[in-house]
């Protein structure tokens, strides 16, 4: 089976894409989403989408601009409309972390998808990108939640964002663009270990894969079987959040009785479903927040409070936990 249809077959699978869906493809130039961009276009009419590119140059490097022409010379070669943004500032400063970068284009691919009306924003990640984060987040520290790795499907605030290249490989991308002669661009920093991703990329995986040749299929499925356990707990928690909680849209109340005759990892998750209710997503959350409220909850007192982020606040009353803007 060639690259293309397995990624249909994906795409289908994991019912990714709706027929008559417009979709926001976010287009760097690199060799992953170049193949993003010649793949669906191949695909639009199985799929039944039209597509339209978003291209945010961070102004970081000296090629940035060059790799800007490239994505839009694509655009029109492809005759898929094209939206591009830049950051603002000369070339090279100030710079940014990975994850101020992160948020930046993902806020403008936010943004397109809505001025464009798209279903969905569509990332380049691959199977290597999903090892690589498991990695990240075990050095980090995490749990099921994080093990799942990048999700082939998530929704974020408005926007619901995909990912059709997570079960392909990134070897097997680039034999692809050789064989049809596909032009990419090259980001000269990605062979430098400046960042913690680049780091694993370039030290850590090539030592763990003398370790274990098969390190990265070891992960991926890593990635899949913690999907699979956290989606059966957080269906488990729903339904103890509908059993033991009263809540408006800005307060949710938790019965304390329930909630401490439940499972630690039930507790855990219900707290981040009801953060989630009111924040909208869980980021920024993180383990020590959910502990210090089962810590309160046994000893604290009746008022005592825990603050959480994005001016969530947590107090204990009597009979109930209530978590509230």
């Amino acid at each position: 089976m060639n690259l293309t249809s397995r990624v249909l077959n994906f795409i289908r699978k994991e019912g990714l894409v709706k027929p008559g869906s417009l979709l926001v493809l976010g287009v760097s130039g690199g060799a992953d989403s170049v193949f993003l961009a010649h793949c669906l276009h191949r695909l639009r009419h199985e799929l039944s989408v039209r597509l339209h590119i978003a291209h945010f140059n961070h102004r970081l490097r000296k090629s940035s601009d060059r790799d800007q022409k490239f994505v839009e010379d694509l655009a029109r070669h492809l005759n898929v409309p094209i939206t591009v943004a830049n950051r603002r500032g000369h070339l090279g400063f100030p710079k940014l972390s990975e994850d101020a970068a992160r948020r930046k284009r993902f806020a403008f691919f936010a943004k397109v998808a809505a001025a464009t009306g798209a279903e969905a924003v569509v990332l380049a990640h691959t199977a290597n990108d999903l090892a690589e984060t498991v990695v990240m987040r075990l050095l980090r520290g995490t749990g099921l939640y994080g093990l799942r790795g990048i999700l082939a499907q998530r929704r974020m605030g408005d926007v619901t964002f995909i990912r059709p290249l997570i079960g392909v490989t990134r070897s097997s991308i680039e034999s692809y663009l050789r064989k049809h002669k596909l032009d990419h661009c090259v980001d000269e920093t990605n062979a430098r270990p400046v960042y913690l991703r680049n780091k694993v990329r370039l030290e850590l995986m090539p030592y763990l894969s003398r370790l274990n040749p098969r390190i990265h299929s070891v992960l991926v499925d890593m990635a899949h079987t913690a999907l699979d356990d956290y989606d059966y707990l957080e269906a488990q928690a729903r339904q103890r959040l509908k059993e033991s909680v009263v809540s408006s849209s800005q307060r949710v109340k938790i019965r304390i009785k329930n909630f401490t005759a439940s499972h630690p990892s039930l507790r855990r998750l219900l707290l981040r479903l009801a953060f989630e209710r009111l924040a909208g997503d869980t980021r920024q959350l993180t383990r020590a927040h959910v502990l210090g409220v089962e810590d309160m909850v046994k000893g604290g007192p009746c008022g005592a409070e825990v603050h959480w982020p994005r001016s969530v606040v947590v107090t204990r009353t009597r009979d109930f936990i209530e978590i509230h803007l």
